[in-house]
């Protein structure tokens, strides 16, 4: 029995690689199969039928040198030229796919479409490249939609690669032959659709509106994957409203519209801002894939919940940022991050949604995130804008346990609050100081922060006796009691109230509790010593505080608000006080942009006599010089602003060239310090 012959193929020699190259070979013939390996002669034909290659180039029916196939230089394997040089074929294992020659043709064409929908271009060049050269077939509108639907790749694809396509399929032309000399290829009704599908993710808003004229044209109905496709392309071309409009048309018409387009229009509209028409398109899914047409039952992905929350939670849209917290968040679905949770804890307290406020509190305690006074405030002003005092409170006094700061900026919600008094109801700032006794008597620590709030909000009200009634009992309730913005608050109410013995008493208590003043002590102090008509005492004070200032720090003196500064100057100049030319170099030294009236009024007052007439404080200075100087001078009044601008640099305490030693002492045993020795036998409340 003769030996069984072996094979000398690719496996053989990965086996046995010692084996010479050059032995003989036995191939086992395969029935209708080319030889994996062979040389010339073992490869050539033995007869015209089984010959693999049955065209011939120059008799070919299409010709490549001037058609859309010529454009790729690859040549499909199992090909070649009969002048070109051989070349051993790629190794192949039993899990590759077969050659494309030994394929049918309609397995071809079924190949060709689907390579056409993944996107693969070359692939469906390779292909027809083989269906024209060795089957034979003339380039039909098969092959050129596969063409066209494989441009639907992101990467690859572009609209100007599509209009190509359609310009050599003759799609511009009038005449029954195509530009290219061959006969006009026609879309049909699913060419046209594969077309609108690259116009989904590659928009050209022209070549749209042109292959709809061409489907009308031709009574092609446009299916509800292609009003998708449709859609789609308007929303990439930020066409929003007509896009909505056909999207609202197509849901009406009960069209077949896939998830995967509603997806589509969030994220654009999310991504530019359009937040609620995502919602609407949220509502239009809602009703089409829900049952009930409840939104919190559509399925999104976690990543679209999330952009919805956060981008409802930027745009204060209560209504729905609580929908998706309600529906997703609360029910473990979701879980976004902290800044989002920040975002929706500001947008429940704008809102005053207790509800929302705590459970993104319960979150937060469960990511074990350290709460800050940020944190705090958000739910002060919560409870606060529920009209729940008490709860607000509470909220207070948990932070002064939790030994975080609390001071005017914290209170400043409660404040608010307070002010915001209807006509008929009882006092807010007493009720609120009532439930801070009640808490006082149960133990906890009330912050005297809180006490000022009352304080402040009497004040604001014009009700400066119940302030003070707040005052007498702040020692029984804060036992740290008052500190120098408590007598910056009473001081503003003297102002307001024309009160200037009620001032200099709260100065002298203030200065027997240790208490230091501040900027604003002496620049409200200054401003009740001018409104009682005491020029003298005024400018004391404001000796004393550039002396103070001076030797406080490193800032540099203190300086009243510009405001008062030229009011200040402005009674210097009425009374003709020779003071006021040091008060203007110190004013044009430590304001940015020093008025121009105010230096006019000085030098007419001092150098041409001209008595300024009266007018409204610093917004009319340019007005306080006249030409009579017999006209009665009216001082303007001081405004209630309250804050203070650290605006301009520090003037220099020398600045006062003009000031005689007796002033200076007399500067110096002034103010605050001369009130020590005051009469402090009877209140003046």
């Amino acid at each position: 029995m003769p030996p069984r012959p072996f094979v000398n193929d690719g496996l053989w020699r990965c086996l046995c690689p010692g084996f010479p190259p050059n032995a003989p070979a036995l191939i086992v013939q395969r029935a209708r199969l080319p030889p994996l390996n062979g040389s010339r002669k073992d490869s050539q034909p033995r007869s015209s039928g089984g010959q693999l290659r049955v065209y011939n180039t120059s008799n070919s029916p299409f010709s490549t040198s001037d058609s859309f196939f010529s454009q790729s230089s690859t040549v499909p394997p199992g090909f070649r030229p009969f002048n070109e040089q051989h070349r051993p074929p790629p190794q192949r294992t039993s899990r590759d796919q077969p050659p494309l020659a030994q394929l049918p043709t309609h397995v071809l064409y079924e190949h060709v479409r689907a390579e056409g929908a993944k996107g693969h271009f070359d692939d469906v060049m390779k292909i027809c490249r083989v269906l024209v050269k060795d089957r034979g077939e003339q380039p039909n509108k098969d092959m050129y939609t596969a063409m066209l639907h494989s441009f639907v790749s992101c990467s690859n694809g572009t609209a100007g690669k599509a209009r190509k396509v359609l310009d050599e399929m003759g799609f511009w032309s009038d005449a029954e032959g195509s530009l290219s000399g061959r006969p006009r290829i026609e879309l049909d009704a699913r060419g046209c659709e594969r077309v609108l599908e690259v116009l989904a993710v590659h928009p050209d808003y022209l070549l749209r509106a042109e292959l709809l004229e061409y489907m009308k044209a031709r009574w092609f109905t446009l299916s509800d994957r292609g009003q998708a496709f449709v859609v789609a392309g308007m929303l990439r071309e930020r066409h929003f409203e007509h896009a909505l409009e056909t999207l609202e048309e197509m849901v009406r018409h009960k069209a077949r519209v896939e998830g995967w387009l509603f997806d589509q229009a969030m994220w654009m509209l999310l991504e530019f801002g359009e937040v609620e028409e995502a919602f609407y398109v949220l509502s239009l899914k809602a009703g089409v894939h829900s049952t009930g047409n409840a939104i919190g039952t559509v399925k999104l992905s976690d990543a679209l919940w999330g952009a919805l929350l956060d981008a409802a939670a930027q745009r204060h849209l209560h209504e729905a940022a609580s929908m998706v917290w309600t529906t997703q968040v609360l029910p473990g679905y979701l879980k976004p991050g902290t800044g989002t949770c920040l975002s929706v804890l500001a947008l429940a307290s704008r809102h005053g949604d207790v509800q929302l406020a705590t459970d993104v509190f319960r979150l937060l305690t469960e990511r074990e995130t350290t709460f800050t006074t940020y944190h705090y405030e958000l739910l002060i002003t919560t409870y606060l804008k529920a009209n729940d005092l008490s709860a607000a409170l509470s909220v207070i006094l948990i932070m002064v346990d939790a030994n975080l700061k609390v001071d005017a900026g914290t209170c400043h919600p409660l404040y608010w609050h307070l002010c915001t008094e209807k006509e008929g109801q009882d006092s807010r700032p007493m009720q609120a100081f009532s439930l801070l006794q009640e808490f006082e008597t149960a133990g906890r620590k009330v912050p005297t922060a809180a006490v000022n709030a009352c304080i402040q909000a009497s004040i604001a009200m014009n009700r400066l006796e119940e302030a003070i009634e707040i005052y007498k009992a702040l020692h029984s309730v804060s036992h740290a009691g008052p500190n120098t913005n408590t007598f910056n608050i009473l001081f503003r109410g003297c102002h307001r109230s024309a009160r200037k013995e009620l001032a200099m008493f709260f100065a002298s208590e203030m200065i027997q509790l240790g208490l230091k003043p501040d900027r604003i002590t002496y620049d409200r102090l200054i401003l009740v010593c001018l409104q009682s008509g005491d020029l003298g005492d005024a400018l004391l004070y404001y000796e004393e505080m550039i002396s103070v200032g001076a030797t406080a720090g490193s800032k540099g003196p203190m300086k009243p608000r510009r405001s008062t500064w030229e009011l200040l100057i402005h009674k210097c100049v009425v009374q003709g006080d020779e003071k006021a030319v040091a008060l203007l170099k110190d004013y044009k030294a430590g304001v940015e942009e020093p008025r121009k009236g105010v230096e006019r009024a000085v030098v007419d007052r001092f150098e041409y006599g001209i008595v300024p007439r009266g007018g409204d404080t610093s917004d009319h200075v340019e007005d306080w010089h006249l030409t009579s100087p017999t006209e009665d001078a009216k001082s303007p009044g001081a405004g209630d602003n309250t804050e203070l601008t650290e605006s301009g640099g520090a003037g220099s305490p020398q600045s006062m060239s003009k000031r005689t030693e007796e002033e200076k002492i007399d500067g110096e045993s002034g103010g605050l310090a001369r009130l020590m020795n005051a009469n402090k036998s009877a209140r003046p409340y």
